[in-house]
């Protein structure tokens, strides 16, 4: 197995991994760049205390997350989509699309996978099957950001040993490691990740074999556009799609406030939910002033940058939460008011604790979660 991930603040002074990840993406660019197709690999394999996964770091030179831990991967190239490609392997677009839940058109289903194995095979020197690949996530960078890629996410086991054959120039390092010990590191400081990175490593800690990842990410029945229920005392029930970037998975949030709202739980990143909330909040002659967390897990947090990197949004969270979270948030107590929006949200403990949670009263007297507990999402 290997050893966690070491690393401190350099000697001149730069910032240390999760500040030098939250700067990285909170630069606007563009708004409304279309994004750039991408995929990405997660290349597991099997260790003595469990499966380990590869992370390679981008050398301090790149203009895009540099000094960053990610998993292999890049663009969708036009050739990549070529039903004859090399590197399909027997895989045909009709079936790429069926692997993705139907959530692209057969013939970019058939280039991601094709993009997938060619990246990791330019990145690392390791060869995967397409039809090995198993669908993980879908991950859309917020408008706002100067590079924008629309990033389709896969995981492959590979045999126990297999060590990366050649480094490409965009790799500085590489190394092998559990995932719950990963996001130990980056729970101490010694580990920069970008917020998919992050994200996809707590899917996967609790899996201790492929059969469980493909359980873990396998696409659930809510493929219906998202949907926000009318206004009770100022609060409305969000129904989110693709929670934790899974399609077909869907997670509770809520809209509360009447004219200056607060989003509490953000499960989506790919914008499909946030673009139905934009809509709402237009009609109501409302805006969007911050965003609460009941907590760290993928379907409370996932889709948080698209308004704290995208928009600039602030963010609080109970206590453990900022040495965790790549991008700023506050951490609140017991008993402490949300500093924004236009009713009263006030920070109660959990039933369970847990970095970053918290539970919340709404006027001092409905409880967000309902009932004390964040609801399973609604599959």
């Amino acid at each position: 197995m290997s050893d966690p991930p070491s690393g401190k603040d350099n000697d001149r002074g730069a910032p240390g991994p999760v500040e030098a990840v939250r700067e990285g993406r909170a630069h606007p660019g563009d708004v409304g760049a279309r994004p750039v197709a991408a995929a990405t690999v997660v290349l597991l394999r099997p260790g003595p205390d469990g499966l380990e996964v590869l992370l390679t770091r981008r050398p301090a030179t790149m203009v895009f997350a540099p000094d960053i831990h990610v998993f292999p991967g890049g663009r969708v190239d036009p050739g990549d989509g070529l039903p004859d490609h090399p590197l399909a392997g027997g895989l045909t677009p009709e079936r790429a699309a069926q692997r993705l839940a139907g959530t692209l058109p057969p013939l970019e289903a058939f280039a991601h996978h094709v993009a997938a194995v060619r990246e990791t095979l330019e990145e690392t020197g390791i060869r995967v099957a397409a039809l090995d690949l198993v669908p993980l996530s879908r991950w859309v960078t917020p408008p706002s950001l100067a590079r924008r890629f629309d990033v389709r996410f896969f995981a492959v086991q590979v045999p126990a040993g297999t060590e990366v054959v050649l480094a490409s120039s965009e790799v500085s390092s590489v190394q092998w490691v559990m995932p719950g010990l990963a996001l130990e590191a980056a729970r101490v400081g010694a580990l920069a990740l970008l917020a998919p990175t992050l994200v996809t490593l707590e899917q996967l800690a609790a899996c201790a074999d492929m059969t469980a990842v493909s359980d873990a990410f396998r696409p659930g029945p809510a493929m219906s556009p998202p949907t926000i229920g009318p206004s009770d005392r100022g609060v409305s029930k969000i129904d989110q799609r693709w929670a934790g970037g899974i399609a077909g998975r869907a997670a509770p949030g809520w809209l509360v406030g009447e004219r200056e709202l607060v989003l509490v739980n953000a499960a989506d990143p790919t914008g499909v939910t946030s673009a139905v909330v934009d809509e709402v909040i237009a009609a109501r002659g409302a805006k969007l002033v911050g965003i609460a967390l009941t907590g760290l897990r993928p379907q409370q947090h996932a889709g948080v940058e698209l308004y704290a990197a995208g928009r600039g949004l602030p963010v609080v969270a109970g206590q453990g939460a900022a040495r965790m979270a790549p991008y700023p948030v506050v951490e609140l107590e017991a008993g402490d008011t949300v500093p924004y929006g236009d009713l009263t949200l006030t920070s109660v403990a959990p039933p369970i604790p847990a970095d970053g949670a918290l539970d919340y009263l709404v006027r001092g007297d409905r409880r967000l979660p309902p009932d004390g507990f964040e609801s399973a999402p609604v599959d």
